[in-house]
């Protein structure tokens, strides 16, 4: 009976210990704002339903920027708005060549409350391939729907600041080609395409927590 009783005690001091120790634990922030470079690639470019476009061969491999931001919901769930674009060089033009893509991210972090924080993202909203004319500074516009579906890593260095590496397979159904160009050889302002492409984008950038 008296072993029982020790037992018992035993338990009850180490849950209330427990409970103790996860009340002192600090809450983790909120909002956030990133900053990253990207690389990426895409299988074709060839998305304006017109042979005057692009021109030129375009490099499949292209560089760039993005940045998010968002809001953690409990511990692990973050949501964001994501924006990224990247920069294809082109054979033999002068011109660039562009893709952007503006998204709804979903992210699942595992382990969030320790240094290495591996995670899961989907995401959707829009996404396009643009070219500019360096000579007139106009540009012709080819979009339409795009989803990422991936994940990474964040390396958490304090409660404000963590590092985050993101690999995230992409596809992008294009609808519309919007001519901001003036250019006569196109007859109208815009017209309809219906083009799909698949890719991939890598990301490393700093994570801003507050």
């Amino acid at each position: 009976m008296l072993r029982r009783a020790l037992l018992l005690a035993l338990v009850c001091v180490g849950g209330l210990a427990a409970s103790a120790a996860r009340a002192e634990e600090p809450a983790l922030r909120k909002w956030h704002l990133g900053v990253q470079a990207t690389a990426g690639a895409r299988s074709t470019h060839d998305v304006f339903a017109t042979p005057l476009l692009p021109g030129a061969a375009v490099e499949k491999k292209g560089r760039g920027a993005g940045f998010f931001l968002g809001r953690r919901f409990g511990d692990r769930f973050l949501v964001d708005l994501q924006v990224t674009w990247a920069r294809h060089d082109m054979a033999s033009a002068a011109d660039d060549v562009i893709d952007v893509e503006a998204l709804i991210t979903g992210t699942v972090l595992f382990r969030e409350r320790d240094t290495f924080q591996p995670f899961v993202r989907g995401g959707f909203g829009g996404g396009g391939t643009m070219i500019g004319f360096t000579d007139s500074g106009d540009n012709v516009f080819s979009f339409g729907t795009a989803a990422i579906a991936g994940g990474g890593c964040q390396v958490r260095l304090g409660s404000r600041v963590s590092l985050e590496f993101e690999a995230v397979a992409t596809f992008t159904n294009y609808l519309e080609v919007r001519n901001e160009s003036g250019d006569p050889r196109f007859d109208d302002d815009s017209w309809q395409v219906r083009v799909s492409s698949h890719g991939w984008r890598t990301g490393a950038g700093v994570v801003f927590w507050f």
